[in-house]
């Protein structure tokens, strides 16, 4: 008799929050992770050698390849929606059920906000998969305040990890 192996999934998100120093802001998304019903991990670390604070030069960059990374994955579930024949509004009416109402649904979390095991980047702040003027402006007043947390989630695999996934 064969034994099977276990399938197991790891998600890594770069979590934006705010807070007087690393171990509030670690608490924080440990306790969302905890609540939130959109993503179920078995395991959830926080990695202090890889997240950074806003005073850090490299804060910036990293925020900006997650914004990046998260508008990619939208222009890409665009296109698979193109080539299942969605090419304007009226065209949802008759979207095929299955895989491409899939990508729209997974594509209307990330604009809508929804953490999902995709999510490169989350603005906890402002539960957005976005950085507003506003919050880019008070980031910029004092810097000290804000951090991106590098958090990495296990499960024995995507389904466990979550209601929102694209396998």
């Amino acid at each position: 008799m064969r034994k099977e192996q276990a399938m197991s999934f790891e998600a890594v998100h770069n979590i934006l929050v705010a807070g007087p120093d690393f171990a509030s802001c670690r608490n924080h998304v440990l306790q969302f992770f905890e609540k939130t019903q959109l993503l179920q991990y078995d395991n959830v670390t926080i990695d202090p050698d890889r997240s950074l604070q806003g005073t850090d030069p490299g804060f910036w960059l990293r925020l900006e390849e997650g914004l990046a990374a998260i508008q990619d994955l939208v222009k890409a579930q665009l296109e698979e929606l193109k080539e299942a024949g969605c090419t304007s509004l009226d065209d949802l009416l008759h979207l095929e059920y299955g895989y491409p109402s899939k990508v729209l649904h997974i594509m209307t979390h990330l604009l809508d906000g929804f953490i999902g095991i995709d999510s490169v980047f989350y603005n906890l702040i402002e539960d957005s998969h976005d950085l507003s003027d506003t919050l880019q402006k008070k980031i910029l007043q004092d810097l000290s305040l804000y951090w991106l947390l590098h958090v990495r989630g296990s499960a024995a695999s995507p389904g466990t990890a979550s209601f929102i996934h694209s396998d």
